[in-house]
Formats: C-alpha cells, sequence, structure tokens
C-alpha cells in the first residue's frame, strides 16, 4: 500500500494516523450493484472507495427507491458507526464500480479513538448531511432537467475524466422518476451542448454551462465539504 489510498476522506489525515491505520485497511473491488449496506442489518465494514461511486439509497416497506446522497473517493459509507450505532437505515449499492478500501467494525470503532481520525469522521458526517439537505431541497423545487444536471456534476466531481457508463435505468432510479423523464431531460441537456449522451455512456462536455443550468442548486454542499475538510471536490 503507497502511502496516499486515492481517497481523500483518509488522505487528508496526519500522516501518523494514517500509517496507524494502514494494517486495519484491505483493499477490495468495488463491482457495480454491489451492497456495502443493507436497511435494517448491521453494518460490518466502513468502505473508503478510491475509485467509483456508491449511493445512500433509502426506501420503505412498498414504497419506492430514491438516491439520498453519495460517496466516492471524498468520503466513506458507513456512517451511522461515526455516532456509535451500527444499524443502517439506508442501502448502499455501488453505482459507478470501482475499488478501495474497507475496515471492519471493530478496528473503526478503535479508530474513532483516535481524536484526530474521530474529528475527520465528524466533519464529513456534517459534510454528508449537508448534501441529504440539497437534495431535498432539489427533489423538492427543481425541475427534473436542473436534477440531472446536478446529479451529473456530483458524479463527475467524484470520477476521473470527463465520461462514466451509467444507464438511463440507474439514472431514473436514483432520482425517483420514469426512465423516459430521464431520457427526454438528457437530449435537452445535450441538445445545449453541455453533455453527449449514448446509451450507457456520459460525458461533460461543457461544465461551465452545466453548473449555470442548475440555477444554485448544485454547490452548496461542495462548498460546505470545502469548507469542512479543505479539498475542492470540483476541482478533482
Amino acid at each position: 500500500m503507497e502511502d496516499l489510498t486515492g481517497n481523500r476522506l483518509l488522505d487528508g489525515l496526519p500522516p501518523a494516523v494514517l500509517a496507524a491505520l494502514k494494517p486495519s485497511l484491505e483493499a477490495v473491488d468495488l463491482p457495480s450493484e454491489s451492497m456495502l449496506e443493507c436497511r435494517g442489518q448491521r453494518t460490518t465494514h466502513v468502505y473508503f472507495p478510491a475509485a467509483g461511486i456508491a449511493s445512500v439509497v433509502v426506501s420503505g416497506d412498498g414504497l419506492p427507491k430514491a438516491e439520498a446522497g453519495m460517496a466516492g473517493r471524498e468520503g466513506m459509507t458507513g456512517t451511522s458507526l461515526i455516532l456509535e450505532d451500527g444499524l443502517s437505515l439506508h442501502d448502499v449499492v455501488v453505482q459507478i464500480s470501482g475499488h478501495g478500501w474497507r475496515i471492519d467494525v471493530d478496528a473503526f470503532r478503535t479508530a474513532m479513538k483516535i481524536p484526530a481520525f474521530r474529528r475527520r469522521q465528524l466533519r464529513f458526517l456534517q459534510a454528508q448531511m449537508a448534501q441529504t439537505y440539497s437534495t431535498t431541497l432539489a427533489f423538492s423545487h427543481a425541475k427534473l432537467e436542473i436534477r440531472l444536471a446536478r446529479w451529473i456534476l456530483m458524479c463527475r466531481d467524484r470520477l476521473s475524466g470527463q465520461a462514466f457508463h451509467v444507464t438511463h435505468g440507474a439514472i431514473a432510479l436514483m432520482l425517483g422518476v420514469r426512465r423516459a423523464g430521464v431520457t427526454v431531460a438528457l437530449h435537452e441537456l445535450e441538445s445545449r451542448g453541455f453533455i453527449r449522451s449514448t446509451r450507457c455512456l456520459l460525458e461533460v462536455r461543457d461544465r461551465v454551462g452545466l453548473e449555470a443550468s442548475t440555477e444554485g442548486y448544485y454547490g452548496a454542499s461542495e462548498a460546505e465539504y470545502d469548507r469542512l475538510l479543505g479539498a475542492d471536490t470540483r476541482a478533482w
């Protein structure tokens, strides 16, 4: 394992703290659709992605699903453990395949006794709360085209390169809408030159224009992450 992990939450730790964690970190692949947490079950591992995206998916008995948040190389899963619980309130599923690191529950709880580690986890939890608040605001008031533009930007922030693979069906599930609506919204963004969309590939072609098209619904939680954790997610 190299000095840096590729996960910015881990790599922002003091070197001595990261070195102390290394024996407990296990390198893992994160295939698409892998379940990292299940609603109502105990969390067994915390994952720190170095590539790919994990989605926090909320649902209820007999209710549809929607994405409440996402974590990639800026973050982690298993946030309930930060609050000394461990029972997951949601599913966490790998939306875009990648790789990263995981640590088991006991080792994570031991690490939480290290002040610098605990402080960074708490700050990430606040940043994740800010993301959820922004998602709720967008779900409540923004039209689909705006929500889609925001979602594409959030994915792009967490991935290398301008393009990434995702299906229209997966986007529809994450945004809690019909697939046909996603297709129409993608075509609109593409017609304005912001993206290029094929069956399974999205490419950002005009980031400035795409950000402007979100009408302020993108950027607030990203700025909060920057403030709390000292890294500009939009410059990755």
